[in-house]
């Protein structure tokens, strides 16, 4: 029988000085041609050399959509998903999951979904052509790092969705979306927001950190954009040192919710159909609190619709605001490099945009 053990069990090997994923008795994932089967397996001793970033992504083995319910301390790595009609990875009411080196490819509904989940990574995966990336709802510690992402849509119908990622009821320390890559192909995508934060809070001493992503391309929407926090509320967000091209109607804002901070952003867009404005601070839902939040030392040069260069939109209706108008920057300082999606190559990258 040919298995791949997905068995990285070497503390420091697999998770560097965080010990907080693995334990005796962890649940391990046995990989099939076919299916995938949950076991409780030992931990050894052993250092076993932590399994390295794929050379393709476009070749890893097929796996089913994987279920996990109840689960903890699970390691899921270097398998592809693709063409799925449902949720690729379901999480439910599980702990200590890490998700790396995976490539989800043309989906009809979310790639990772996370219900009720605690202590959740997912890392060095690819995306392309789903709804959203990773949605996490009503969980906790939950970090999306250095991901890559290409071509999100909305729902049919417009039933929302259509981001890299979103948090919705995320709440608590610990949560990260940083160092992450995307890119929306014109006429190849359907976005709303790249990034965006629902009802969705951190703490004083760990905010929910946005930082270091870069990310182009956006619309045709005219409600979505880059990077949204305080979206029905929300507090304690930190959106620091990202870098957004072209990215939709808007860059980033704060749409209610308290404590938030934008700073240190780079932000550029030309001339579209819907574009409006690359910062706002606006309380959107009357009965939502909206207060001490902060938008400074960012730099951006925005066109509008109008053709007329627009710094950015603060409402008034959100008390204790800071706000600070950003300085210009040009779009070759972003320094967004041709070949944004840098884990795949440029013809294997047109190949999964159906390009020949």
């Amino acid at each position: 029988m040919k298995y791949l053990l997905i068995f990285l069990v070497s503390i420091q090997a697999a998770f560097g000085q965080d010990t907080s994923y693995l334990s005796k008795g962890d649940t391990v994932i046995w990989i099939r041609k076919d299916t995938a089967v949950l076991l409780s397996y030992p931990v050894y001793t052993k250092t076993i050399k932590p399994f390295k970033k794929p050379s393709s992504y476009l070749v890893l083995p097929m796996s089913e959509p994987i279920i996990l319910t109840g689960k903890s301390n699970v390691v899921i790595e270097g398998k592809r998903f693709e063409n799925v009609a449902g949720v690729m990875i379901n999480i439910s009411g599980s702990s200590n999951v890490i998700i790396r080196n995976c490539f989800f490819n043309k989906g009809g509904a979310e790639a990772i979904a996370i219900y009720k989940g605690t202590n959740i990574r997912v890392e060095n995966c690819l995306f392309n052509g789903i709804t959203t990336g990773v949605y996490a709802s009503t969980s906790s510690t939950v970090k999306v790092i250095n991901n890559q992402f290409v071509n999100v849509r909305a729902r049919a119908g417009g039933n929302a969705r259509g981001q890299f990622v979103q948090f919705n009821t995320v709440s608590g320390a610990g949560n990260e979306v940083s160092g992450n890559k995307g890119e929306n192909f014109a006429g190849e995508s359907a976005p709303e927001d790249l990034i965006s934060m629902f009802k969705t809070y951190g703490t004083a001493a760990s905010p929910v950190l946005i930082k270091n992503n870069m990310f182009r391309g956006g619309g045709p929407s005219q409600s979505g954009g880059g990077i949204v926090a305080g979206d029905y509320d929300g507090g304690y967000i930190r959106i620091e040192g990202n870098t957004l091209l072209n990215p939709g109607q808007y860059g980033i804002a704060i749409a209610g919710g308290s404590n938030h901070v934008i700073t240190g952003n780079k932000i550029f867009s030309k001339q579209f159909a819907w574009s409006n404005n690359p910062l706002f601070i606006w309380a959107q839902v009357g009965n939502i609190n909206c207060a001490n939040n902060t938008i400074k030392n960012n730099r951006a040069t925005w066109t509008n619709r109008s053709g007329i260069i627009n710094g950015g939109w603060n409402a008034g209706n959100c008390s204790g605001t800071v706000w600070e108008y950003p300085k210009s920057i040009t779009e070759a300082e972003l320094n967004v490099p041709e070949h944004l999606i840098d884990f795949v190559t440029v013809q294997e990258l047109k190949a999964m945009r159906g390009i020949n």
